[in-house]
């Protein structure tokens, strides 16, 4: 390993070519944390120059550079190992500074930053090698589009011509926007640091100095490796800090790498596996509990909780892949000496061995995965996907995505089953206050049983859940679902958008089958019918209010009753003040009035002729209503859904 601390002219001089590896990560430095901090560095060292004109060197990291065999008489070949990021900056800059040189029609420092980004055509065998550095595949079509713009305007009237530009990475073209702005304005001395009562600097003074600090005064370390370096080990240290990386792009970096060291062609297996893991859907941060983490982090952690059958943690993403790959192949090898050996370890999640069916498979259950996040309009898997937001919990992804992969698209009608049973299992657990824990240990176990039985489907899911015993993994009977919905005080128990969901879910289950589903509006409010303050205008019946032990029980009877189920339901916020703590005579009517929801149709006033049972509203009447939600939500969440044959 060689290290040198060498200027931007040292290394950029000449004819040479510095390729970006596909296996590294697309271009995603950016204003706040990567350009303005550079550029503030930069100008100080330019005003600096100025005033001085000595050169003052500014030390701008280190990049690990691994040399490539050449065929003789082709141009002298790197890749870059490490500091991918820092170097296409440089390089955005330095073409913004070509591209304004050129618009102050100065040739002379034009010519001398393009030797800085682009090799003669005369030099070159091929297209790519123009170019100083040579972009990740991500990356390619945003950087020639910079490399010929001439300034941002003809940078726009190119993205104009081009209808699919949005695919471009824009980070690549806002860096260069950025730089172009930042140097014509100070070339024009409107970011100037020079006192007022000095003269204006001349823009020849200005260019000048801009060349000499790009060209000498800023410092790169650079480390050369040799054939005994291990590039993967140095490249998996050097960002081991956690803070520049995704794991997602440490296993790109070792699969590829691995797959080249092989004798693989590594392009078409990007393009087919990983080009798509690459785009912005994936690198998205995403909430998940309280924390957000990058989308790409969550599928890993469900994909590899998958694969081992066993629960890994969101800070250990590559370690985990690493160790399952080797283990694989150390099982591989001693499966070699049976011919049985890989039969009998088969799993409804077929292992794989060979590098490219690593890729192959987190490529197929990325699809899965990225269906998860925009699901069909109106499908069983959007339903179960809203209300799985309501149980706040993320470890049923690895079951669901055995489940789509071993289901979709042949089964679909199995695989809605089994999202009734799933669903029913979760909701039956939350309304009961049963504990969630557990669950990444218990859906790990679930999938294990699954294995055992050789198959996944609607029946042995409900029979792997209903033999489980222990109140952190059992499924809740119909009498404790009865119970805990005629008497828990769910208002108090529950967070308000997981009461939501449950009341909308039956709402939409009391639908009038003859008219059309509607999607309920937005923001609606739970609302207590007897309200919270029901002192005022619910009195107390006479034969206890004189009795002071019978009162007392009465009001923990009433308190008790107010925030159950029964006494709950959804309204419009508009509706709500002129509800508020209004007595039943008053607020039955507004409710029937105003409210259109299926869940209010309970208390509209019955036809003529009929009995009306809800003349008043109490403790009684609010039991009655609970058998009645009761009704519809174990109906929605059954206990048994699925029959054999």
């Amino acid at each position: 390993m060689d290290a040198k601390a060498r200027n931007l002219n040292q290394i950029f001089d000449g004819t040479i070519s510095f390729q970006i590896p596909l296996f590294q990560r697309p271009y995603v430095w950016n204003v706040e944390r990567n350009w303005a901090p550079l550029w503030e560095d930069i100008q100080e060292l330019m005003d600096y120059q100025l005033r001085t004109t000595r050169i003052r060197t500014h030390f701008l990291g280190a990049v690990v550079l691994e040399q490539m065999k050449n065929v003789a008489g082709s141009i002298e070949t790197h890749q870059v190992i490490d500091g991918q990021q820092r170097f296409t900056t440089l390089q955005l800059f330095m073409i913004a500074a070509r591209d304004v040189c050129q618009q102050h029609d100065s040739e002379k420092f034009y010519e001398r930053f393009n030797d800085l980004v682009a090799n003669k055509a005369s030099k070159v065998d091929f297209e790519h090698e123009r170019y100083k550095v040579w972009p990740t595949n991500n990356d390619r079509e945003a950087f020639k589009l910079v490399h010929a713009a001439k300034g941002p305007e003809g940078l726009e009237r190119e993205l104009e011509n081009l209808p699919d530009w949005q695919d471009q990475n824009h980070q690549v073209l806002g860096g260069y926007r950025y730089f172009y702005r930042k140097l014509d304005d100070w070339l024009q001395g409107k970011l100037s640091q020079e006192e007022a009562s000095a003269p204006a600097m001349p823009v020849k003074d200005r260019l000048e100095a801009l060349w000499q600090v790009i060209g000498n005064g800023l410092q790169v370390v650079v480390i050369n490796l040799d054939d005994e370096d291990e590039s993967q080990v140095i490249f998996e240290t050097l960002n081991a800090r956690g803070t520049q990386l995704l794991p997602a792009d440490l296993i790109k970096n070792y699969l590829f790498r691995r797959a080249q060291s092989a004798g693989k062609d590594i392009e078409p297996l990007y393009e087919r596996h990983w080009k798509a893991f690459d785009d912005k859907f994936w690198r998205k941060e995403v909430k998940q509990g309280r924390i957000k983490r990058p989308r790409i982090d969550l599928y890993l952690q469900h994909y590899l909780t998958l694969m081992l059958r066993d629960d890994v943690r969101s800070a250990h993403l590559f370690e985990a892949f690493k160790e399952y790959v080797l283990a694989l192949e150390e099982q591989a090898a001693e499966d070699a000496d049976t011919a049985s050996g890989r039969q009998q370890r088969v799993q409804l999640s077929t292992q794989p061995l060979s590098i490219e069916e690593h890729l192959q498979s987190m490529s197929r259950y990325a699809r899965s995965f990225r269906t998860f996040a925009v699901p069909p309009a109106g499908s069983r898997l959007a339903v179960f996907l809203s209300r799985l937001q309501a149980v706040d919990t993320a470890t049923v992804f690895p079951l669901l995505l055995l489940a789509c992969d071993q289901l979709l698209p042949k089964q679909q009608a199995e695989f809605d089953r089994l999202l009734v049973v799933l669903e029913s299992f979760l909701i039956r657990r939350m309304l009961c206050g049963m504990t969630s824990k557990n669950y990444n240990r218990l859906f790990v176990d679930v999938i294990k049983a699954l294995d055992k039985r050789g198959e996944i489907t609607a029946m042995a899911l409900q029979e792997v859940l209903l033999s489980n015993t222990g109140d952190s993994v059992r499924f809740p009977t119909d009498e404790e679902f009865r119970q805990s919905i005629l008497h828990k005080s769910a208002y108090q128990n529950l967070a308000q958008y997981k009461l939501r969901a449950v009341l909308e879910a039956i709402d939409q289950a009391q639908g009038v089958k003859k008219s059309e589903v509607l999607p309920l509006p937005p923001r609606l409010t739970i609302e207590h019918i007897m309200p919270v303050k029901w002192q005022e205008n619910w009195l107390i019946p006479e034969a206890v209010s004189s009795d002071p032990e019978q009162r007392l029980s009465f009001i923990l009877q009433r308190n008790q009753a107010l925030h159950t189920l029964g006494n709950l339901t959804l309204i419009t916020s508009s509706l709500n003040p002129s509800l508020s703590n209004a007595g039943w005579s008053n607020k039955r009517p507004e409710l029937a009035k105003f409210s259109k929801l299926n869940l209010n149709r309970y208390f509209h006033a019955p036809a003529a002729g009929k009995v009306d049972s809800l003349t008043d509203w109490n403790e009684q009447t609010i039991l009655q209503r609970s058998e009645d939600l009761f009704s519809s939500a174990s109906e929605i969440w059954p206990y048994a859904s699925v029959t054999a044959g």
